[in-house]
């Protein structure tokens, strides 16, 4: 009985948290960002164990419901609900969906005409083929990057050098493992964080909301939240590629059947695959199940999938790029230790995690972010 579908998101300490998670690793010139280094494992430390809680619930009420989660970090969280509960759960991000949708555009093709085979951990992720009517065209893509850096501002993260000689395309967030130090100097030269950005935003909007509600405008109130979600939504990365804070204006793009705009397009394609009986390629936080080589078959991983009404199949993805492997299996190390961490409340295991991490690798580095995110962070993190 109960639900057949759990939409789950959630934020422990809301963005007055998240701003913490951002300024304190900045302060010893280590990335801050929500997902991504220090602030993704801050934030995973904190929502873990308020999401197994969520999954206790759910098993009581709905127990052959689907959790599709939503909940940042996407992969270390969906990972925690598969090593920790009894639910059947799926992890959604709409980033691999943007690069598929920003690739199809650029072919001239419609984005459900096209077939993105793609690779990674949550954020950490490459398209390495693309087929339209069976024919790869990728290598097309890679030497056209130069107009692709021109139609779309997440390839303009990265140099044409570099995408070809890597030989695939790579997911936004991996800027920062590429161009770590820019990356820093960009956000520190900003003059503020991401996470204060969006605390300043929701701020303005919660009074007009509340304000139209009460004059019943439900009209203005829907329009009002547009327009933020747009702000939002055009502001996004522009600090950390070392832009403007202003708002460009949004191409138009063409909405598929499936796979819509951001985490509410792939959400709802994952509810009619798993509803319908339909057969649905999504890229989806799974577990791995020899999806991607060199990495353990518990390992949730960002890949390809066949969604259907029986769950989601994770795609063999063939050969990885031993560059690309190296850093799956430094990523995913991290990331299973702030699981255990998380689980078991326990400090060293918590300093291991940081220290496991590529963007930080050193043990008094790791153990000073570690010792400001628990003093910040008193009601949400204790460990011992």
């Amino acid at each position: 009985g109960g639900a057949s579908v759990v939409f789950a998101a959630i934020r422990p300490g809301q963005e007055r948290a998240r701003t913490f998670d951002e300024e304190l690793p900045l302060k010893h010139g280590v990335l801050g960002q929500e997902t991504t280094g220090p602030g993704g494992f801050a934030m995973a430390m904190r929502t873990i164990p308020a999401m197994l809680e969520h999954a206790r619930t759910i098993q009581e009420v709905a127990s052959d419901a689907l959790v599709v989660n939503f909940t940042n970090p996407v992969g270390i969280v969906t990972q925690a609900l598969n090593d920790h509960s009894g639910v059947r759960a799926v992890g959604v991000c709409d980033g691999p969906v943007s690069m598929k949708r920003s690739v199809a555009a650029a072919l001239g093709v419609p984005g459900d005409q096209v077939h993105a085979d793609y690779f990674g951990l949550n954020h950490c992720g490459w398209i390495h083929r693309v087929l339209v009517d069976g024919r790869d065209r990728l290598p097309e893509l890679l030497d056209r990057y130069d107009e692709l850096r021109r139609l779309d501002h997440q390839w303009r993260l990265f140099e044409t050098d570099l995408v070809r000689s890597i030989g695939m395309l790579p997911m936004e967030y991996l800027y920062f493992y590429y161009y770590r130090e820019q990356a820093v100097e960009n956000i520190l030269r900003s003059g503020g964080t991401r996470a204060a950005q969006i605390a300043t935003i929701n701020d303005a909007l919660w009074p007009v909301l509340r304000a139209r509600i009460d004059a019943d405008d439900l009209a203005g109130a829907a329009d009002a939240w547009t327009r933020t979600m747009a702000t939002r939504d055009e502001t996004y990365f522009a600090r950390e590629r070392g832009e403007a804070l202003v708002t460009p204006a949004s191409p138009d793009l063409d909405h598929e059947i499936f796979e819509g705009e951001g985490y509410g397009g792939v959400a709802t394609a994952v509810m009619l695959a798993s509803s319908q009986r339909r057969k649905l390629p999504l890229i989806l936080n799974v577990p791995n199940r020899g999806a991607i080589h060199g990495l353990g078959d518990e390992d949730v991983v960002e890949v390809t999938c066949m969604m259907d009404e029986h769950g989601a199949h994770p795609l063999a993805q063939g050969r990885i790029p031993e560059t690309a492997r190296a850093l799956l299996a430094q990523v995913k190390l991290y990331e299973r230790l702030t699981v255990r961490a998380a689980v078991e409340a326990s400090y060293d295991t918590a300093l291991e995690a940081l220290l496991a991490h590529p963007l930080v690798g050193s043990y008094p580095l790791a153990r000073s972010i570690l010792d400001d995110y628990l003093t910040a962070h008193t009601a949400y993190l204790s460990l011992v």
